[in-house]
């Protein structure tokens, strides 16, 4: 499902400008995506006068704090439900499914709730306004898409918002090598370089500044990989032990599996990390041959057809 872009952007510019506070989240683990989107969000509200936070449930990952230099992210404690419980109107990007943002979504279940978004939408949702683009290449796109939109005259962007859009739209494509990648995403591109971005800055901050705990840990992985005897499917599990040894966090595992898939004759990777004795995550990758969202739903998950959890 896509919907009319232009009917829900007209729905949510309507909504914003009746609002009096607003919030922007996304999901826990928080990716360039969601990050870059609600960074280039935020000052758009401000620009036009717009009291409205930036609160998400986990803590950023320290690689995006180069799109952050006003420190604005907040990571939500039980100190901001009275402003939140006061919110008009909440926007959360790049969600997947809103019970992703945890114990904030039940202090904020009353005002407003507005999707942006390319994941598969769900049938029981709590949205008033959705804004849907399944053939996105990231979350970011359709904020510049917005953006542009609602532009009256030349369309410019600060900085700022520049380096968080370039963020979310280089780490959702794979540096434009995902098959979502389409030609307008360089015509992106192409605009946030105009505007002031820094393609070696970004990509150095962010995929340039591994920890060595998180080495550590691929060393792990590398020794536990199994693959199928087709070679088709890898696969490998992180358990507590392994993160305790090599001194990693959560944030360390992000792209494991990605390069794992990369391995030669690889289709599908996935990876079981133990969170808790009682609870752990899966994370799917495909090459594009074979479609593993379904696989995810199975166990509660979802995602994109070529990648999920």
């Amino acid at each position: 499902m896509t919907t009319n872009l232009k009917k829900s952007w007209d729905e949510l510019t309507d909504l914003i400008d009746k609002s009096g506070s607003i919030l922007l989240s996304t999901h826990f683990n928080p990716d360039g995506d969601g990050l870059g989107s609600e960074i280039g969000f935020y000052y758009h509200l401000k620009n036009i006068g717009k009291e409205c936070r930036i609160i998400n449930i986990s803590h950023m990952p320290e690689i995006y704090d180069c799109i952050d230099p006003d420190g604005i992210i907040e990571t939500y404690s039980t100190n901001h439900d009275e402003w939140l419980n006061k919110v008009d109107v909440t926007i959360l990007f790049d969600i997947g499914d809103y019970k992703r943002i945890n114990e904030i979504y039940p202090q904020i279940k009353e005002s407003k709730i507005v999707l942006f978004d390319h994941h598969p939408l769900q049938k029981d949702n709590p949205y008033s306004v959705i804004v849907l683009d399944l053939g996105s290449p990231a979350t970011g796109y359709m904020v510049w898409k917005y953006l542009q939109y609602i532009s009256t005259d030349e369309f410019e962007l600060d900085i700022i918002s520049a380096n968080a859009l370039y963020a979310a739209l280089i780490t959702d494509t794979g540096s434009f090598r995902y098959s979502s990648t389409h030609a307008d995403a360089h015509l992106m591109a192409a605009h946030l370089l105009e505007s002031g971005v820094k393609p070696y800055e970004i990509h150095r901050a962010i995929y340039e500044q591994r920890k060595l705990s998180q080495v550590r840990l691929m060393s792990y992985v590398i020794q536990a990989l199994q693959i199928s005897d087709d070679g088709k499917l890898a696969w490998y599990i992180i358990d507590a032990e392994m993160i305790e040894k090599s001194g990693a966090n959560l944030s360390d595992i992000d792209g494991f599996t990605e390069f794992v898939r990369t391995i030669q004759g690889v289709e599908v990777a996935f990876m079981i990390q133990e969170v808790s004795p009682q609870t752990h995550r899966i994370n799917f990758r495909s090459s594009g041959n074979y479609i593993i969202n379904d696989v995810a739903k199975e166990f509660g998950g979802g995602g994109h057809i070529y990648a999920a959890g």
